[in-house]
């Protein structure tokens, strides 16, 4: 069990370095999509995703894992997670869609403000 949290938390912490990465580039959004047996990052800029890099194989499948659970993806194809990055906190819409019979996937991101007042 220790071994899967563990692997859990490395697959966590690749998402969130994929996710800051994207944000000091100054884009909102992100794609993720095998390319042959890669997981590639995208940065996307209006329509077009430029490739960013890639998440390192032996991460691939926790990575996918650890967002389709944090967002609640397992019966629909949109939702939700939040996500710190930069001292920020980030609401994050994954959405999931099929690309030449593979997942791949968008994920959206917006700084959530703090409240004031209350």
């Amino acid at each position: 069990m220790p071994d899967n949290t563990d692997n859990s938390a490395r697959a966590f912490q690749e998402l969130v370095r994929v996710l800051e990465e994207a944000v000091r580039a100054g884009v909102v959004s992100v794609g993720l999509e095998y390319k042959g047996r890669d997981l590639i990052v995208f940065h996307n800029v209006g329509s077009v995703g430029l490739g960013a890099s890639h998440i390192p194989q032996e991460l691939q499948e926790a990575v996918i894992e650890e967002m389709v659970k944090r967002a609640g993806l397992s019966r629909k194809s949109r939702g939700k997670m939040q996500v710190c990055l930069h001292g920020k906190d980030y609401e994050a819409v994954v959405e999931e869609y099929d690309s030449f019979g593979e997942s791949a996937f968008t994920i959206t991101l917006k700084e959530r403000k703090k409240k004031v007042g209350r």
